[in-house]
């Protein structure tokens, strides 16, 4: 275990001494390790559930291009090549101008 030390302002200080006191926690260490852990478990929860956000986003916007290939609202025999071929030498005609 790794050991760190840390300041409190004497009101927290005085309020882990008081917790620990009182019968919350058997020692400071273990008030301070249960209080990043609770902390640690709401960060990764958030993190979750942006994840989530994002997932679900991706899918929405998944079914609505499946949706619009079944109504035959695509680019047939589109090709990404020559697309960005295309747009390069536009580029660099505009760039020399």
């Amino acid at each position: 275990m790794t050991q760190v030390a840390i300041q409190l302002p004497d009101d927290l200080s005085k309020f882990v001494e008081e917790t620990v006191q009182a019968g919350g926690y058997p020692s400071t260490d273990d008030f301070f390790i249960s209080v990043v852990s609770m902390y640690k478990d709401q960060v990764e929860v958030r993190r979750s559930e942006a994840d989530e956000a994002k997932l679900a986003a991706l899918r929405t916007d998944i079914q609505t291009a499946v949706e619009q290939a079944d109504r035959g609202e695509v680019i047939r025999d589109f090709q990404m090549d020559d697309f960005l071929a295309a747009r390069h030498r536009e580029h660099t005609v505009l760039k020399s101008a």
